[in-house]
């Protein structure tokens, strides 16, 4: 989606990264109060954990200039007093990112991106699957998914038992993962699975860029299927739209095993019994155009450790943030203009604000601001080359994230894939609104 939200990770995880423990310490190393000063140093990444280019970083205050992130994304900033703002420019790309209220001394902020681009990095993995029902049919689909903490990948296995698979990633020239294959039982392909036959994982599967990894063959043991039931809750005037079940072997390991478009609560899905795994559901609900979600206000709950044989779970989404002012479709906008919503329980919220009509062949101007607050203002950019486009249609939404503690629990927090970790996980985006900036904003 290119409203740089969160909704991208529908479906499987795909990253071994960590959601927030709520234990975490929200103020890890706070300000020792009195007005000291003291250095930031930490880290500005993407989704995945990586550096980005061309980027540079900014604490407003005394005077201060941005300064440039160095290869591996990290900067040092001195004579800094809490709370501070940290701004990160991508000038390139007419993008900023504002985190609010901030205290700790090691931030590890994440960057928004439409989309986490990889740097060239490919390898084909391929091999044979044996064990469960042949022949591997539609009656009988038979899945596998390398999975790995830098790319992963899946397919459907051919009738004779054979797969092969493209692996994507950003980093090193090597990735370690596992592969798991599994085998449903399906009366229809648009329908989830009536029952599972066989379920097999081989670890340690190593790629090399440009290389093509064969035989890597996984033999799948008989399994058995069990209930999931229970009732799901969506706020008034939400409508279910999609819910998607996984596998947890471990903590921070994700496979897919259905995805069913056809919705209701309350719900009663086969599930595989795997020893020491349990199970995860990724609920979205919408309120407006469900056939078109980006459009619209959604609800999201990654529920976690589930058991097969669950016969009432329970799912219960939360309201998204309202929005307050300036009314939808509002003119003479500028930087003191206020921005107003109603908070997300328990969380944190991003504003984005993006340009609706960029000139061609540019990127749009985008400004995401992180904040534990419910009201900001547009940031003054001009000492960064960004200053706010004059005359110009702008569209804003609110997304909130939950359980967060505050802004300081943000470096702790795994915005790539929060269907990872043990602990439920709520996820929010407003509608659309408009607006549209002065002539001298």
């Amino acid at each position: 989606m290119k409203n740089a939200t969160w909704m991208w990770s529908l479906g499987a995880a795909l990253l071994l990264t960590a959601c927030p423990d709520p234990g975490t310490n929200p103020n890890p190393n706070p300000d020792p109060g009195g007005g000291s000063t003291f250095t930031v140093a930490g880290k500005v990444l993407t989704g995945d954990g990586q550096p980005i280019e061309g980027a540079s970083i900014l604490i407003p205050g005394n005077g201060r200039q941005a300064v440039a992130l160095d290869s591996t994304g990290s900067f040092s900033i001195e004579g800094v007093t809490a709370p501070y703002d940290v701004i990160v420019v991508q000038r390139a790309l007419r993008s900023a990112t504002v985190y609010k209220g901030l205290s700790r001394r090691d931030p590890t902020l994440p960057v928004i991106t439409d989309a986490e681009e990889t740097d060239g990095r490919k390898a084909t993995l391929a091999g044979t699957v044996t064990g469960g029902s042949t022949p591997y049919n539609d009656d009988v689909p038979t899945n596998v998914e390398f999975v790995s903490a830098n790319g992963s990948s899946g397919t459907e296995v051919d009738p004779e038992g054979t797969y092969s698979t493209e692996v994507n990633w950003n980093g090193s020239s090597s990735i370690t993962g596992s592969l798991f294959a599994i085998q449903l039982e399906s009366s229809s392909p648009f329908l989830p699975p009536t029952g599972y036959l066989g379920y097999g994982r081989r670890d340690n599967v190593t790629l090399n860029a440009g290389t093509t990894a064969s035989a890597i063959d996984v033999a799948m043991n008989s399994v058995t299927s069990a209930r999931l039931a229970g009732n799901i809750t969506a706020p008034t005037g939400y409508e279910l739209a999609m819910i998607s079940v996984g596998l947890a072997p471990e903590q921070n390991i994700n496979v897919n095993l259905f995805r069913a478009f056809e919705t209701s609560s309350p719900f009663d899905y086969m599930v595989p019994e795997i020893p020491q795994s349990t199970l995860s559901m990724e609920v979205m609900a919408v309120k407006g155009d469900v056939s078109n979600p980006e459009n619209a206000s959604t609800s999201i709950l990654y529920k976690k450790g589930l058991t097969a044989g669950t016969s009432n779970a329970a799912l219960v989404l939360q309201e998204p943030s309202l929005q307050g002012q300036p009314a939808d479709g509002a003119t003479v906008v500028s930087r003191t203009t206020e921005f107003s919503w109603t908070a997300f329980t328990g969380g944190i919220h991003l504003v984005q604000f993006e340009e609706k009509e960029p000139a061609a062949e540019t990127s749009p101007y985008k400004v995401s601001v992180f904040t534990s607050g419910t009201q900001t203002t547009l940031p003054d950019l001009s000492t960064v080359d960004m200053g706010l486009p004059a005359s110009t249609r702008f569209t804003w939404r609110v997304q909130g994230f939950a359980p967060v503690a505050s802004m300081n629990a943000l470096s702790d927090l795994s915005l790539a894939n929060p269907i990872l970790g043990t602990t439920d996980f709520a996820l929010s985006t407003s509608e659309a609104r408009t607006f549209t900036t002065s002539a001298a904003p």
